[in-house]
């Protein structure tokens, strides 16, 4: 089996490939259902990776990547570190950015306003596991993430994936439950599950919330831990709020996530979600209730690891 028969039969007939498999691109539901309007052809994808704090080793395995999934399925991929292409003229022949681990402070005001009029227009935005690590500064941003990074356990670790939407593309080929070798587990500042539509969370049990990373006697914030407890702990959502579409996942950390055809069957769906290019639900949906989630207060460690 080639690589990209593989990749396609993994994810099956979605969006535009439905056409090939019996099926209609468009569907029933139009613009104002709960899939929204589908577009077809070959898309434009800004792959953006500027960090300014941390940088991921996983950084080039993802970059190469995602310009797989783009020669296998139809997509266009500019790889970029370069914050002045965050233009109109630019943006305007663009589809999807996706921020693939950014971290920091990437884009000035000029370059901000330019990616707001690019989404207020209807553009999908893509966010790979630390584009929640950036631009705390820009509100807008955070709304369009969803919800900025707080924490993670110091050492990588199995975890267990359970799936909320198992119709959603970017989660329709994924086990149930999905539980990873390795990963690091973000928490986040708040629960955006009322604002997004909640794909995918973490059975926070599944895996060792501690010793925490601002519990690492190493780190300069010790001892004034926080545990990354959250309860309802959501990893990934999309939503279609401020004029286009955004999907996000905190999974992404690892290297060789990239090459499992799991996880590109996860990223995929995302990329032709914010494309709009696959039938898609990313309304907030109604899920059990959960306990009501505030950033805990500082507490004491428990495991610390050594000097």
């Amino acid at each position: 089996m080639s690589r990209r028969t593989g990749i396609l039969a993994v994810l099956g007939c979605l969006g535009w490939l439905l056409a090939s498999c019996g099926g209609s691109s468009t569907p029933s539901t139009g613009a104002g259902g709960p899939g929204g309007s589908i577009e077809t052809g070959p898309f434009e994808l800004l792959l953006f990776s500027r960090t300014q704090g941390f940088r991921h080793a996983s950084i080039e395995a993802g970059q190469l990547a995602v310009q797989q999934l783009g020669a296998a399925n139809d997509f266009t991929v500019t790889v970029t570190e370069d914050p002045t292409l965050f233009n109109d003229q630019t943006l305007a022949e663009t589809d999807v950015v996706l921020f693939l681990n950014t971290t920091g402070d990437v884009l000035d005001d000029t370059q901000q306003a330019a990616f707001e009029r690019f989404m207020a227009r209807g553009g999908g935005f893509v966010g790979v596991h630390s584009a929640a690590d950036t631009e705390y500064d820009w509100a807008f941003y955070g709304e369009l993430v969803g919800a900025y990074f707080l924490t993670h356990p110091v050492v990588n670790q199995p975890g267990t994936l359970r799936i909320e939407d198992a119709d959603h593309p970017s989660t329709r080929a994924l086990p149930m439950p999905w539980m990873l070798a390795i990963e690091e587990y973000y928490s986040f500042q708040s629960n955006p599950a009322d604002q997004v539509r909640v794909l995918m969370n973490i059975d926070e049990s599944s895996y060792s919330q501690t010793p925490n990373i601002s519990c690492d006697p190493r780190s300069a914030s010790f001892p004034d831990g926080f545990s990354g407890r959250m309860g309802d702990h959501p990893m990934a959502w999309c939503h279609d709020r401020l004029g286009g579409r955004a999907w996000y996942t905190a999974i992404g950390h690892e290297a060789y996530l990239y090459q499992d055809a799991t996880y590109q069957a996860h990223l995929l769906g995302g990329i032709l979600t914010a494309a709009r290019r696959v039938p898609a639900n990313c309304a907030v949906r109604a899920r059990p209730e959960a306990p009501a989630y505030t950033p805990p207060a500082l507490e004491a460690c428990s495991n610390q690891l050594s000097p």
